[in-house]
């Protein structure tokens, strides 16, 4: 391959393509970015995503999506967050699994109307799931804790998923929350309501009635997510790269759930933000306080 400095496409140290900032992304350009980070066919992937890292690119978010197809399949699975958060006392309109739009970014909207895209029924953390058994990862998500045990991304734990953090770090890493879930973590009962162990959510039935539901362990802030980075790097579960333009992180999820888990257990409030004005993390900190835990 010619490296010269007149192309676009160049060889970082690692050897991964970085493209110039000024050109336009291809299918191609960003299917060849996720095989070089070692995503191949039957990978099964959780993806959180920042679009606008990626700079400009042809055909918009399903560019993406189509690329990301092409390296994993057959076989493979997609499944990103399509997270909407109906609540009521939120002010947030009930959820409506054919029209509500995912409000975690244009790539996962982008995967929810995906031709053959399977989403869960959850009114607050729904997921997108595309591949073979797209329909078994996102079955009876309502029967589970929105990210917890025998959830999708449980499932996908089940399957041996890597999570690719395109664009993005650790605090959107939604599998984390899987972790304080699976690590028995006391504070996940503490919702967001004061004096409440649940959150309501509302949804439209399939008559187009609204309905209620409770969401037992409602994932929590994610902002001190972060600071389980170091350890995960120094473990070797935790992988910096740069996938086309956008700076990332892959991980191993089973691989990463069993270190989070014994890390947790250890330091029990390590994921709770620091922010006093955080809605959530200091009452979580005070019930494990109150708690002696």
């Amino acid at each position: 391959m010619n490296t010269s400095h007149n192309e676009r496409d160049e060889l970082d140290r690692h050897g991964q393509i970085n493209i110039g900032d000024s050109a336009v992304l291809t299918a191609n350009d960003l299917a060849r970015a996720f095989r070089d980070i070692g995503l191949a066919p039957g990978d099964n992937v959780i993806l959180h995503s920042s679009f606008k890292s990626l700079g400009p690119v042809e055909g918009g978010p399903q560019c993406v999506v189509d690329a990301m197809m092409d390296v994993i399949s057959p076989g493979g699975h997609l499944m990103t967050p399509t997270f909407t958060y109906c609540l009521p006392v939120w002010n947030v309109q009930p959820f409506d699994i054919a029209h509500t739009k995912s409000r975690v970014g244009a790539i996962t909207e982008a995967v929810r109307l995906y031709p053959g895209a399977m989403r869960s029924f959850h009114p607050t953390h729904s997921v997108a799931v595309i591949g073979p058994d797209a329909e078994e990862i996102v079955r009876n998500h309502m029967r589970a804790t929105p990210i917890g045990l025998d959830s999708p991304f449980d499932r996908m734990r089940r399957r041996g998923a890597r999570i690719l953090m395109l664009g993005v770090n650790q605090n959107t890493n939604s599998s984390l929350h899987l972790c304080e879930v699976a690590a028995g973590m006391p504070y996940v009962q503490v919702a967001f309501t004061p004096n409440q162990n649940c959150e309501t959510a509302w949804f439209f039935n399939e008559q187009g009635q609204i309905e209620h539901t409770q969401i037992y362990e409602p994932p929590g802030c994610s902002r001190g997510f972060r600071e389980i980075e170091p350890e995960l790097r120094q473990l070797g579960i935790l992988r910096d790269m740069c996938v086309a333009r956008a700076e990332s992180q892959l991980l191993y999820l089973p691989q990463m759930a069993d270190a989070v888990i014994g890390i947790l257990r250890k330091r029990q409030t390590l994921l709770l933000c620091g922010n006093p004005d955080c809605s959530i993390c200091p009452r979580r900190r005070y019930y494990m306080q109150r708690h002696g835990i």
